[in-house]
């Protein structure tokens, strides 16, 4: 049994953080590392370009904007054994596919024996494997790294620089290898291409054929390419280049020596432990950490008494345990041995005694539920718990630092030859039970582990790939590490919907006093954009209580979808039109105008003063996100009724911004307010009338309270208007007055929600064609 101690308030939950290694005196720069990855042909990932950071990458998107399927083709490529599906083929190439495979239902006769149409069998077989998956692995490499890139090199002039690998799934190879993969779909199919589809005979097609037959999708082949076309040179290439006819397969063992890839999944089965481990029966399965410990042991530290390599006092104490047990053993079936002996056996002649001679095996002793047990009290040895007695987010952190620990180990430990000189290691989603402390510095942490620590292994690369749904995690690396998976939907009839991975750290340019105001805000707010199908940028607190609480009332299936909302304000959305022009996703702005005039100081200056609207000749908007961004209207009247076209902002590559702002409230007289507050009271006169006048009732108190006392005491819209807006620049308490109609609208209060922002949510609403997929 082997027993950690822990603090008393640690049982039941994560640590704060997980334990950083010591710092190491700085060493070389690895000379080699993984730069970047193109996928093609793989579920939803047409043609995807993945650019890695130099330590720790991080995918951040919306659901099922392909972050999986990412991480699963480089674990099918870069693992141990290739583990592609036939639906793992892109849908994009099915209808290819199924045509090729159309033609060899019509074979006449065994193409295998005979050599005739050799020129139309190689083109069916280019044909096939342009249909395949393949992943282009591309080194920025130093003339250090020659040793390990040497087989991949196209140039013998070689001096360091990019070094390009194609790893590409290939059911066949050669034209005789697919003549046989035709006669033999041929002959599966012949009996049942008479029947109707509708029957689904297998096989359907070669995908469906291909579901019996796995073995067909479980090699893959290695090639050098050509760095001058590739995508790491300084006008990148658009899409991967193609091989040339005739290229030579380089032997997979190479690339086994150039990178290693180790993979933690996101359902890691925590807590299904507990049931299994309550009967404390002898074949109880061990917990997580105490699976991993056994693996570990088996693989790195089984010992024997003639094992070479341990010391002297392990061997002697393993040899002594052997000895005193089988003297034990022997003395505990003694009795038993004895009433066997009357029946005349042994005999003369035939083995005398029974001996018992035991073999100790170091990882068999961790081998049941309670190897691994917690101590709460240091000074208490005899009171331990099992692991599964503590928290999740405990187990899930013991875990998953022990299995990168394991990496590390079995990376510097190959059955033969040299580590390898990348090792990159995939989590996904390692969020799961762990709060938000842990979140935040997992990456730098997990970093640490996978290092590996001696000198002699500073020319070794190791880098991170996580994905997560996690902001906490996410707003806990920089941007530059960020990388924001995004989907493509199908642009035209036929094509379908694909991904594109954008890189966060180019989304500001060389603008970089905007980038750490956005890295900095996300920080403070770990708002979920970087995971919604849409965004809602409101001005201030109010809003951001409110308008999810209109969306519910108003628009049930909106609210249905993935909408982030940020409370950033009309100073500083304009700060984020880049990233909101990278994510793609539709977003409203629901700003305020913030009407100004230009006035003389003392000292002959001209400030802009904050004014209620009143027709003044020389309004203008103050708002800094509706004259830098959209719609940059000269003349402030133009705000009064504006056109489509200065209403929604549309980038060069189609992202579409709906700006919402106040306008004339048709219930009160077509005064124009100039903030939500002042928006929402006039909108709702009568409602915040009857408050004041419902006697049977108590009087409404603090900020509500002098809402209602204005209206009540001006029944003249425009005299109400200005004071409205003297009293939300005075000392007015805002959070105050939202926190009380929160309340009231979750309530059921017969709030309307001001026609401005109403306009912006219906936009929105078919934006996202929320009435799309439902059921006639």
């Amino acid at each position: 049994m082997i027993t950690h101690s822990m603090p008393a308030a640690a049982a039941g939950a994560a640590p704060a953080a997980t334990v950083v290694p010591a710092a190491a005196a700085p060493s070389p720069v690895p000379p080699i590392r993984l730069a970047c990855v193109e996928v093609c042909n793989f579920r939803r990932l047409a043609c995807t370009r993945l650019d890695l950071d130099e330590e720790t990458t991080v995918l951040v998107g919306a659901n099922n904007s392909g972050k999986t399927s990412l991480l699963t083709v480089l674990r099918n490529f870069l693992g141990d054994v290739p583990g592609f599906r036939p639906y793992d083929l892109s849908l994009s190439q099915w209808a290819k596919l199924r045509e090729l495979s159309k033609a060899w239902e019509d074979l006449a006769e065994d193409p295998t024996t005979d050599t005739k149409d050799a020129e139309l069998w190689e083109k069916q077989l280019q044909h096939l494997l342009g249909c395949m998956p393949f992943a282009d692995l591309w080194f920025d490499a130093k003339e250090g790294a020659y040793s390990y890139v040497a087989p991949f090199i196209t140039s013998l002039k070689w001096a360091g620089g990019e070094v390009g690998v194609r790893v590409r799934l290939e059911p066949v190879s050669t034209a005789d290898e697919l003549r046989k993969l035709a006669w033999a779909y041929r002959e599966a199919r012949s009996p049942v291409k008479e029947l109707p589809q509708a029957g689904h005979a297998w096989p359907a097609d070669i995908i469906d054929y291909w579901l019996r037959h796995p073995s067909d999708l479980r090699r893959v082949v290695v090639y050098r390419l050509d760095p001058s076309k590739g995508p790491l040179t300084a006008k990148p290439a658009a899409v991967p280049q193609d091989l040339p006819l005739g290229s030579l397969a380089v032997d997979l063992s190479h690339l086994k020596k150039l990178i290693r890839l180790d993979f933690v999944a996101a359902q890691r089965g925590f807590g299904a432990e507990e049931d299994e481990t309550k009967s404390e029966s002898p074949n109880s399965r061990p917990g997580m950490f105490s699976s991993q410990l056994l693996k570990f042991a088996r693989q790195h530290l089984n010992v024997s008494t003639s094992a070479p390599g341990h010391g002297k006092e392990l061997v002697a104490a393993i040899a002594k345990a052997q000895a005193d047990l089988d003297d034990l053993i022997y003395k505990a079936l003694k009795p038993a041995m004895e009433d066997v002996e009357v029946l005349g056996y042994p005999g003369l002649h035939d083995p005398q005694q029974f001996h018992f001679r035991t073999r100790i095996q170091t990882a068999d002793l961790l081998a049941h539920s309670t190897a691994v047990q917690y101590l709460v009290d240091k000074t208490a040895t005899n009171e331990s718990l099992p692991e599964h007695s503590i928290g999740l987010g405990y187990q899930n952190l013991q875990s998953l630092s022990f299995m990168l620990v394991s990496f590390r180990t079995a990376r510097l430990s190959p059955p033969q030859g040299a580590p390898a000189a990348v090792h990159l290691v995939i989590v996904e989603e390692p969020e799961a039970h762990l709060h938000v402390q842990v979140q935040r510095n997992f990456s730098a942490n997990a970093l640490g582990l996978i290092r590996p620590r001696e000198a002699v292994h500073s020319t070794l690369r190791s880098q991170l790939l996580i994905s997560t749904h996690s902001s906490h995690l996410a707003h806990g690396n920089s941007f530059t590490r960020l990388r924001y998976v995004k989907r493509l939907p199908a642009a035209a009839e036929g094509i379908k919907p694909s991904t594109e991975v954008v890189n966060l750290g180019d989304a500001f340019g060389t603008d970089v006093e905007t980038r750490t105001f956005a890295e900095r805000y996300f920080q403070v707010q770990h708002t979920d954009l970087l995971f919604a199908d849409a965004a809602i940028f409101v001005e201030g607190t109010a809003e951001k209580m409110l308008v999810p609480l209109f969306i519910e009332r108003d628009f049930e299936k909106l609210s249905k979808k993935y909408v982030s909302f940020l409370d950033i304000g009309g100073s500083h959305a304009h700060r984020l039109k880049p990233l909101v022009e990278r994510l793609g996703i539709p977003t409203a702005v629901i700003t305020d105008l913030d009407p100004v005039v230009p006035k003389k100081t003392a000292d002959d200056k001209t400030v802009w003063t904050a004014v209620h609207i009143a027709g003044q000749p020389d309004l203008a908007s103050g708002n800094d996100t509706l004259a830098s961004w959209h719609p940059k209207l000269a003349d402030f009247n133009e705000y009064r009724a504006p056109a489509v076209d200065a209403r929604v902002w549309s980038s060069a590559g189609g992202v579409k911004v709906c700006f919402a702002w106040q306008l004339p409230v048709a219930e009160a007289s077509d005064q124009w307010p100039s903030s939500f507050e002042d928006a929402l009271v006039l909108a709702n006169i009568p409602w915040f009338k009857k408050l004041g006048e419902e006697v049977d009732k108590k009087k409404p108190k603090g900020a509500l309270g002098k809402v209602v006392g204005l209206v009540v005491d001006h029944p003249n819209h425009g005299e109400l208007a200005k004071e409205l807006h003297t009293l939300m620049r005075s000392s007015f308490r805002k959070g105050d007055f939202a926190a009380t109609l929160f309340e009231m609208l979750n309530a059921g209060a017969a709030l309307e929600c001001p026609a401005y922002i109403k306009d912006a949510l219906t936009w929105l609403s078919a934006e996202l064609k929320v009435n799309a997929g439902e059921t006639p």
